[in-house]
Order: structure tokens, then C-alpha cells, then sequence
């Protein structure tokens, strides 16, 4: 295992560094061409910005993960298979993302050629087999694993989308979620996934230079899509011995997009709106018509991802107090968090 962490910092250092290098050439790009993300009803940003940001993230991710392997041979020749089926199922996401920043594609076609583009790694090997369902057995999945593999991927795929409303939160959230499965595929020994996660969080942290309020480019359905796409497969990537938590553990990792798709899903089925259809009334909405701050918002749900991801680690590692703790602290933060609000009276008085 100690031979392989070189390349960890190997693919952060370099998937960082060439999408900070990168972004203002597509920015200008832009510009130029005219793609811009104007402001509309469901628009937050008052002027038109830069949209294709997310451009930069597969040509730093395969640059930096093809410089990992090299520093880490064994790992390639182990997994080359599913490392090539997550890269062609990437493409095809970054091919669906695009097209629909450049010219928008309706809901039914988008959901398919995610189901296609989550299909590819997850029939080159990446999916659990059984589950071991607390108090009762260990449940072989068989032919199941696919669909609900499949399923899983297309879920947090569109968690990420959903999340990219504000400047800085889908990127922040991505970086905080990525360094969590870097940590845990550390615990839990599982090299390759520590790799990739490796690899999002450079990409996500070398993008916040530029997403980060006031945003100079948005990373479009392009970059959230992606990034999406590839933690949803690393969330698949757990020994059998630990296929009790194979979603449980994401899940946590995931918590705060997980937790913005669920909302969102419930509350467009209990008010009769179809699920699909974007609207402007999620949680970061919500918290910006009570008076909240564009940055004060983000940093609340960086807070909430933060405090999901530690009780992950704590889950694994088996340090409850942890967990405890961290509940304490976000309790204190929550009531601080609010009392700005009532002090300051908000936009709502």
C-alpha cells in the first residue's frame, strides 16, 4: 500500500494543476463563441458568465489518473479493464454534458444516454455482488448487481446537477465528497478507488479558483455530470467483507447531494410537478429568500457535506464519539447560523 501513495498526490497535483491552467482558456474560448450561461427566472447570476467549464475535467482527470498508473504499473495491469470502462462511460457522460450546454437536450434522451453511460463501467466489472443486510443475511445480488448498479451511478450522476445552482457549491461539495473516498479507500484498502477519488478532488479544488462566488465560468452539465458520474462508480468500488455499507458508507460520503435529490424528488411528486422539470426552489433557494448570503449558503453546505463525510469515517474506523461530537459541533453551528439571520432580520424581516 505505501508503495502506491506517491500516486495519489501524483494525480491530485496534476489533475489540479491542469484544470487551474486550463480553465481560462476555455473561458475565453467562451467568450469569444458567445456560450455564455445568461440570467433568466431560474437563474440566480445577474450577468451572462462563461458555461463550459467543465470542459477542462476529463482532459485533467485521464491526463493525471495515465501519470498515476505509470507511477503505480501493478495497479493498471490489475484493473485495466474497469479503469477503461469507467473512462469510456466517462466520455460518453462529457459528450451528453456538452451537448446539452450547447444546445439543450430534453429529459428523456439525457436519462437514457446516462443509463448507457453508467452501464459501460458497470458491465466491465465495477458493482457489488451480495450485501450483507444487517440482522438477516448476506444477500447474493446475481444479475440484480446490474440494474441497481446501474440505477445508483444515474442517481448521483444527477445529484451533482441538481447541485450546481451556486457559484462554488457543486465544486466544494465534489472536493469535500472526493477527499472523503480518498480517506476511506485508504481505510479500507482499496487502491484504486483512492486513486480516482484522487482525482476529482484535483480537478474540483484547481475549478474553485474560477466557481467560486462571484464565479468567472460555470462548469455547465458538462463538469457537474462528470463529476457526478465518476464518484458515483468510486462509490461501488467496496470489499465483500464490508458489503454491509456498500451503499450505507456513500450514502454518508454523498449525504448532501443524496439528501438535495431526495427533497427535490418529494417535493415536485407531493406538489404535482413532474420530477424532471428544473425549478428554482431548492434548498440553497430556499436559504437565499430567507435573507442568507450567497457565500454564507455555500459555506452552510459545506458544513453539512463536512459533517456527513467525518461521520462516514467515523462509521468505518468504528469511533462513534466521533460521530457524537460532530453532532454537537453542527448543532452549535446550526444555532449560530441562524441567530446571524435573526439578528441581521433578513431579506424577510
Amino acid at each position: 500500500m505505501n508503495r502506491q501513495i506517491p500516486a495519489y498526490f501524483i494525480v491530485i497535483i496534476i489533475s489540479g494543476y491542469l484544470t487551474y491552467l486550463f480553465v481560462p482558456l476555455v473561458k475565453s474560448y467562451c467568450v469569444k463563441k458567445g456560450l455564455l450561461d445568461k440570467p433568466g427566472p431560474r437563474k440566480i447570476h445577474p450577468i451572462a458568465v462563461p458555461r463550459l467549464g467543465g470542459v477542462t475535467f476529463i482532459v485533467a482527470f485521464t491526463v493525471a489518473l495515465a501519470l498515476g498508473f505509470i507511477a503505480a504499473p501493478d495497479l493498471w495491469l490489475e484493473n485495466w479493464k474497469s479503469v477503461l470502462g469507467l473512462l469510456l462511460g466517462g466520455i460518453v457522460i462529457f459528450s451528453l454534458g456538452i451537448t446539452d450546454d450547447i444546445k439543450s437536450i430534453s429529459p428523456l434522451p439525457k436519462f437514457l444516454w446516462q443509463i448507457a453511460a453508467a452501464l459501460i463501467p458497470v458491465l466491465a466489472g465495477i458493482r457489488p455482488d451480495v450485501i450483507n443486510i444487517p440482522y438477516y443475511k448476506v444477500v447474493s445480488l446475481e444479475l440484480w448487481s446490474i440494474p441497481l448498479s446501474v440505477f445508483w451511478v444515474v442517481i448521483i450522476t444527477n445529484t451533482f446537477n441538481l447541485l450546481d445552482g451556486l457559484d462554488g457549491l457543486a465544486a466544494g461539495v465534489g472536493a469535500i465528497a472526493s477527499i472523503t473516498f480518498v480517506i476511506l479507500s485508504i481505510v479500507l484498502d482499496i487502491p484504486l478507488a483512492s486513486l480516482l477519488a484522487a482525482g476529482v478532488f484535483g480537478i474540483c479544488i484547481g475549478f474553485l479558483k474560477y466557481n467560486y462566488h462571484p464565479a468567472q465560468i460555470f462548469m455547465g452539465d458538462t463538469g457537474s455530470l462528470f463529476i457526478g458520474y465518476v464518484l458515483g462508480v468510486l462509490s461501488l468500488y467496496w470489499p465483500k467483507s464490508y458489503a454491509s455499507i456498500v451503499m450505507f458508507v456513500p450514502l454518508l460520503a454523498l449525504g448532501l447531494p443524496v439528501l438535495e435529490i431526495v427533497s427535490t424528488t418529494i417535493r415536485r411528486l407531493m406538489t404535482g410537478r413532474r420530477i424532471y422539470v428544473a425549478d428554482k426552489r431548492h434548498l440553497f433557494h430556499f436559504l437565499l429568500d430567507q435573507g442568507f448570503g450567497h457565500k454564507w449558503v455555500v459555506l452552510f453546505f459545506y458544513f453539512v457535506s463536512i459533517q456527513f463525510s467525518v461521520m462516514a469515517v467515523g462509521f468505518v474506523v468504528g469511533r462513534v464519539n466521533i460521530i457524537l461530537v460532530l453532532e454537537t459541533v453542527f448543532i452549535i453551528f446550526i444555532a449560530i447560523f441562524l441567530s446571524r439571520k435573526i439578528k441581521s432580520g433578513g431579506r424577510n424581516g
